[in-house]
C-alpha cells in the first residue's frame, strides 16, 4: 500500500485543490462519468484509497457499495466544497454500529 496513492473523484471546484497534495485528481461533470471513472480506478487497483465527493457519491452508491466486498481500494466519501452532507459520517456510524454494537459516533 505505501507504494500507492490516493485518488479524488468530485466535482472540479474541489478536486484540483487536492492535485498539489499528491492526489491524483479526477474531475467529474456527471454521475454518469463518475460511474465510469471511479469504476476503472477501482478494476485497476492502482491507488490505496479513492475519496470520492459526497455530492457524486450519492449517485454511485451500488459501486461504492460493491466495492466494498474488496481490502483495496477503499472508496471513502468526503465533502464537497459546497460542505458535509454527513453521508460519510453516517456511514462509518453505520460501520461502527455493526462491530461495536453501539452508535458511539451518534450521527442524526
Amino acid at each position: 500500500m505505501l507504494n500507492k496513492q490516493l485518488a479524488l473523484v468530485g466535482e472540479k471546484a474541489t478536486v484540483v485543490a487536492f492535485e498539489g497534495l499528491g492526489v491524483a485528481a479526477f474531475p467529474v461533470e456527471s454521475p454518469e462519468e463518475a460511474r465510469k471513472v471511479v469504476s476503472r480506478l477501482i478494476r485497476k487497483k492502482e491507488h490505496a484509497v479513492i475519496f470520492v465527493t459526497e455530492d457524486i457519491g450519492k449517485a454511485i452508491e451500488d459501486i461504492i457499495a460493491e466495492s466494498a466486498r474488496e481490502y483495496e481500494p477503499s472508496v471513502v466519501l468526503v465533502p464537497s466544497s459546497a460542505g458535509s452532507q454527513k453521508i460519510g459520517l453516517r456511514k462509518l456510524s453505520q460501520v461502527l454500529k455493526r462491530a461495536l454494537g453501539t452508535d458511539i459516533l451518534k450521527i442524526e
